[in-house]
């Protein structure tokens, strides 16, 4: 099972600018390991995931534990502005499992939002 959801985000994952994008919601993958973004992106400072199960869409934010790059915003923080919340370091939102777009939206906001954190840096 592990193979197969490092396969699976493999396929769903890119990088950009120090943030790790994914959106597994098209695969039953809701107990995915979360360590899995920075194994196939190491320079990835940040990941912003999109997930679905029947009981809600979800937005998951990390960091990444081995980055030696300086890390200046506080991630429930920005989840609190979506209606999440969690720990600096790691933090989710959910919504309903019919709001995979609004999730989607929230994920890309954030994912530029953390883009711009990590300018300069």
């Amino acid at each position: 099972h592990h193979s197969e959801s490092i396969e699976i985000m493999r396929g769903a994952t890119q990088c950009r600018e120090g943030v790790i994008q994914f959106d597994v919601s098209g695969h039953d993958l809701d107990g995915y390991n979360k360590f899995i973004p920075y194994y196939l992106f190491p320079e990835g400072v940040y990941s912003v995931g999109v997930s679905l199960s029947t009981v809600r869409a979800k937005v998951s934010v990390g960091t990444n534990p081995w980055t030696k790059r300086v890390r200046r915003t506080n991630l429930a923080k920005l989840c609190e502005q979506y209606g999440g919340g969690g720990h600096s370091v790691v933090a989710a939102i959910s919504f309903k499992p019919d709001e995979l777009d609004k999730a989607r939206e929230a994920a890309s906001e954030i994912a530029a939002k953390l883009q711009k954190d990590l300018e300069g840096t």
